[in-house]
């Protein structure tokens, strides 16, 4: 037992240093001694001390004469050290019920045997107070421990707490300046926007009058047109109307669009009607007049009010001012002349109403266009703003969030370090406390432990020392019997019971009596293991960055802390990646693909192939266009000459495609015009192998009202008939019979109006799902004149483009090349055949050429 103890002793010495420094002192002081060393040790005048000490000797006065006298005198008698003497009663007589040795024997192995029993309780009250301190002591550390991780944890949450709410006091006034300037900065952008389109309103007011006032020129005065040569820099000069309601109309346009609009198509008509009939001179009185009309208009007031230097009236008024200081007559008055006077500034040309009017529809359709982008840059800004908005509002709230969040957990964390510090702080001052009790109470044990065995000891050796004493010769065995072996303990922690036994290994002979085999005491007293408990995982916060890489974090909260070498809590915190992609990164491309076939049979196709977008651009990163070299190549193929394949000048069509033509036969092209286009058509079709072509025929014009206008582009709630309002006429549906409809186009009448090609190529689309499934989709559109609005004209063609190939034909020096060029898919050259004059039309390279980039078999 004696060495459980000193172990348990050593354990405690964990602690710490200055506690093992403490606690080996205490193990010289505290050791408990064996049997033999204390036998070994003690002298016979010593353990008779010892005896005489013992109340139990007193109890009997025979003993004590036996003991005090007689026992004590024979010591002396042998020679052994002086011994102090007790002080007692001498008996008068010899003591009777002692006289026999057995008698003190039996008494002594009595005292021997109380002194057993008193060393068994001894060694269970010490051992169970050992073990239930010492398991105290453990909790007691642990605790502390505890306590200080929870400290440190705690700690270290405030720390991060404090970085957080450190790092939104930065961030949150930098993302609202952000928000502030974006809003200000998107304020004036939308007022801007608002202004010009409330502008270009004001001009749609004016062209809408000037066409309400030309109607349907039944009843509108002449209006010729006026080229000023000199008035501004450019081509034309100035262009204005000799008309006295329209020209001050035309004056009131604000925006520099729609005065460039009305520049831009009357300079054309000008154009055109001065290819008909020679300009003429316009008088003196007419320039005057005009400039009248014109008011304060700036670019031709500039010029206009230059005099001119050859006038009659001008040489007379500079005679007039040296009159005074001469004696002559005065001038006498310009007679006026018969016929008008010549004037080579301006020019006048002849105004046709109905040609006045187209170009004002194309002036209105183009200020709409205008509006309409307008309006759509203003959508897009609210849009863009309104996203970027509510992305800074969202960084905003997420930033409060983070700082209401952290505030709340530095609150919470300072709050449990500082609980945890006053509970480590106090258990460790409890501890200290019942480290001195402990350390005293088993000084106590051991010190007991060692008086009652050389209590017994003593008795032993003064049991021997009466036989000696009297000469006689008795065998003598006491008792002895194994240490405890304890049972297993009927709780594994928070107390239990447990059963010690051991065994007798000497049987007693006239000694002292074996003392019980079995005893109960309590075992494992240390408190149970408390594993830790987590909550539920809470949301996760708003990422660190929007973009280059950011974190985010999630909590759960500890329900239960770890207590007595439980478990330990699993992780509370997460933390993950995000946002990872770059915030600039150019995109990423895919290999090229393989070349695809050959477009035309001769005079030279293209192959072609391509890179795909694998992964779009982010930021400021950049991608190139579809159409960019980097993911768009063409190779030349098939360069020799088409005319080994000719028949009679001309290539017949052998592919099996599905081929719709798109005829304009607007005002512009003119009488000739017209002629030559179908010419073109009819040749065309003559040539189509009708075994695998089938060909669809559409001529198209344009409205000559504003109100049809509107029907015709779906802005109006009425709809329109095509062939009445929008000029627009199905000749043909997908069909094969190729001569007949070529024979139909020699007599097809010229609608002679606008050009409405937007919707043209808007009914193209349509009639594609009569196509065949297994056939190539090709649109030929073949036009002369700028469509009425631009804008969509480019979104019908992109639209288009999706379901066919397009092929552009611009014919004459009016055709919207530039706009064309725009349009068309890669490689251009195969999809736009130039005819810069319309009579070429009637060449067969032409038709040639159309039917080459438009089939890739052609028949031999």
């Amino acid at each position: 037992m004696a060495r459980r103890v000193l172990l348990s002793i050593a354990g405690a010495a964990l602690l710490g240093q200055t506690d093992a420094a403490m606690m080996r002192v205490e193990e010289v002081s505290m050791a408990v001694m064996s049997k033999k060393d204390i036998m070994a040790r003690m002298t016979n005048e010593e353990a008779l001390h010892k005896v005489m000490q013992l109340p139990k000797i007193h109890e009997s006065s025979d003993m004590v004469e036996l003991l005090g006298t007689d026992l004590t005198n024979h010591l002396k008698s042998n020679g052994t050290a002086h011994m102090h003497r007790h002080h007692h009663k001498k008996a008068k007589d010899a003591p009777k019920g002692y006289a026999a040795l057995s008698g003190a024997r039996d008494m002594l192995n009595a005292m021997m045997s109380d002194a057993q029993a008193k060393l068994d309780v001894e060694l269970a009250t010490c051992g169970n107070y050992n073990d239930e301190t010492l398991g105290e002591l453990e909790r007691m550390r642990m605790d502390v421990a505890s306590y200080n991780a929870m400290a440190a944890d705690a700690r270290a949450l405030v720390l991060k707490s404090q970085g957080s709410i450190a790092f939104t006091q930065r961030k949150l006034p930098e993302v609202e300046l952000e928000l502030e300037e974006h809003n200000k900065k998107c304020e004036d952008e939308q007022a801007a926007l608002a202004e010009q389109i409330q502008i270009v309103k004001d001009d749609l007011n004016v062209t809408a009058g000037i066409l309400d006032i030309i109607g349907d020129c039944s009843s509108t005065a002449q209006a010729n047109l006026i080229q000023c040569g000199h008035c501004v820099k450019g081509k034309r000069g100035y262009m204005m109307i000799q008309n006295d309601v329209l020209q001050p109309l035309i004056n009131r346009l604000k925006s520099s669009a729609a005065k460039a609009y009305v520049q831009n198509h009357l300079g054309q008509l000008f154009d055109q009607m001065s290819d008909e009939q020679e300009p003429q001179q316009l008088t003196q009185e007419a320039v005057r007049h005009q400039t009248r009309l014109m008011g304060r208009t700036t670019a031709f007031r500039k010029q206009m009010d230059a005099p001119d230097t050859s006038d009659p009236e001008f040489i007379a008024s500079l005679g007039n001012e040296s009159a005074d200081n001469l004696n002559i007559s005065e001038v006498p008055d310009v007679t006026a002349p018969i016929e008008c006077a010549p004037n080579n500034k301006c020019v006048l040309g002849e105004g046709s109403c109905v040609k006045i009017r187209d170009r004002f529809l194309y002036v209105q359709a183009g200020i709409q266009d205008m509006l309409e982008k307008l309006q759509g840059d203003l959508k897009d800004s609210i849009d863009s703003c309104g996203k970027v908005r509510v992305e800074k509002k969202s960084h905003i709230a997420d930033l409060n969030d983070q700082q209401r969040n952290a505030q709340t957990q530095l609150a919470t964390s300072t709050k449990d370090q500082v609980s945890s510090e006053s509970s480590s702080n106090t258990i460790a001052e409890e501890h200290s406390t019942l480290k001195a009790e402990y350390a005293k109470k088993m000084k106590e044990c051991c010190d007991e432990q060692n008086d009652l065995k050389s209590e017994m000891c003593a008795l032993e050796k003064i049991r021997g020392e009466l036989y000696k004493m009297k000469g006689e010769s008795v065998f003598i065995t006491d008792c002895e019997v194994s240490d405890f072996k304890a049972g297993e303990c009927s709780a594994t922690c928070g107390g239990g019971f447990l059963t010690k036994t051991r065994s007798i290994l000497v049987h007693p002979v006239n000694g002292m009596a074996c003392p019980p085999l079995t005893e109960k005491e309590s075992c494992n007293m240390q408190a149970c293991p408390i594993d830790c408990v987590v909550g539920e995982w809470e949301g996760w916060s708003g990422c660190s960055a929007q973009c280059g890489g950011g974190v985010r974090e999630r909590m759960r909260p500890v329900v239960t802390q770890m207590q007595y070498d439980g478990k330990p809590c699993e992780d509370t915190e997460e933390t993950e990646g995000c946002n990872s992609h770059s915030c600039n990164a150019d995109c990423i491309l895919s290999d090229w693909s393989d070349w695809g076939a050959c477009t035309q049979a001769c005079w030279g196709g293209t192959k072609r192939r391509e890179k795909s977008i694998v992964t779009p651009a982010a930021g400021t990163g950049t991608c190139p266009d579809a159409t960019d070299e980097a993911r768009l190549q063409f190779v030349n193929c098939n360069t020799h000459s088409c005319s080994s394949l000719y028949k009679n000048h001309y290539l017949t069509c052998n592919s099996k495609i599905d081929l719709t033509i798109l005829m304009d036969g607007s005002g512009s092209l003119g009488w000739w015009g017209w002629y030559y286009s179908r010419k073109f058509v009819s040749n065309l079709i003559e040539h189509l192998d009708p075994s695998n072509v089938e060909v669809a025929l559409q001529v198209f014009s344009g409205p000559t009202t504003w109100g049809e206008y509107e029907r015709c582009i779906g802005v109006s709630a009425d709809a329109p008939d095509m062939e009445k309002d929008c000029k627009i006429t199905w000749t043909s549906r997908f069909t094969n019979k190729t001569d007949a409809l070529a024979d139909k186009v020699k007599k097809l009448a010229w609608p002679a109006s606008t050009t409405l090609t937007s919707v043209a190529l808007a009914e193209a689309q349509s009639q594609l799902v009569n196509g065949r499934e297994d056939a190539n989709s090709v649109v030929l559109v073949i036009t002369d004149g700028m469509p009425l609005s631009q804008e969509r004209t480019k979104t019908a063609a992109q639209k288009l483009m999706e379901q066919a190939r397009v092929i552009w034909v611009p014919v004459g020096g009016s055709a919207p090349l530039s706009m064309i060029e725009e349009l068309a898919s890669l490689p251009k050259k195969e999809n736009i055949i130039d005819i810069n004059y319309t009579y070429k039309m009637g060449w067969a390279y032409f038709v040639n050429k159309v039917i080459a980039q438009s089939c890739p078999t052609l028949s031999r």
